[in-house]
């Protein structure tokens, strides 16, 4: 499974208020979203786990038909605890991509850990992937090509491109 946090990671990290919906404003990068898709096609359970919640992200959410969404876990061990049990998952069988210290626990359970570029330094120790992207910026994408081709799975859900 993959299990992204949002602000920093599928967003820039910034928040904006004013909008029509909600009153909150989040910008998505759209290459994210169809590198998504594609650990979807590759058969890989999808999702976030935010310490925040928010109607943008349910809304990306469905969108996208994420397998589970997680907010408002102020304690993210304590969600992703909850997240494993709930979706028959061992942590070990995670991928997680956080940007900032409180991702730090569920990255070092998570089997595989990534950070975007600009995330804090401090999670580099437990990260096997600091992407060249930026958070929102297509470092969502960037981590799930690693992780597919590492998987030696990316050939075969890009293929539909090339029929």
């Amino acid at each position: 499974a993959i299990v992204l946090d949002v602000d920093g990671v599928l967003t820039d990290g910034r928040i904006g208020y004013g909008g029509g919906h909600a009153g909150e404003i989040k910008f998505f990068h759209v290459r994210d979203g169809h590198g998504i898709k594609l650990a979807s096609r590759a058969g890989l359970k999808v999702g976030i786990l935010s310490g925040r919640g928010s109607a943008a992200n349910e809304i990306r959410a469905k969108e996208l038909g994420f397998d589970f969404i997680y907010q408002n876990c102020k304690n993210k061990a304590e969600g992703f605890e909850i997240l494993l049990q709930e979706q028959g998952l061992r942590a070990e069988e995670c991928f997680y991509m956080g940007d900032d210290l409180v991702d730090l626990p569920v990255m070092r359970k998570a089997g595989i850990a990534a950070v975007p570029a600009d995330g804090c330094q401090e999670l580099d120790d437990c990260a096997a992937l600091r992407t060249k992207t930026c958070g929102g910026m297509g470092a969502v994408r960037e981590a799930i090509e690693w992780l597919l081709k590492g998987k030696n799975l990316w050939q075969t859900v890009i293929a539909r491109y090339y029929e």
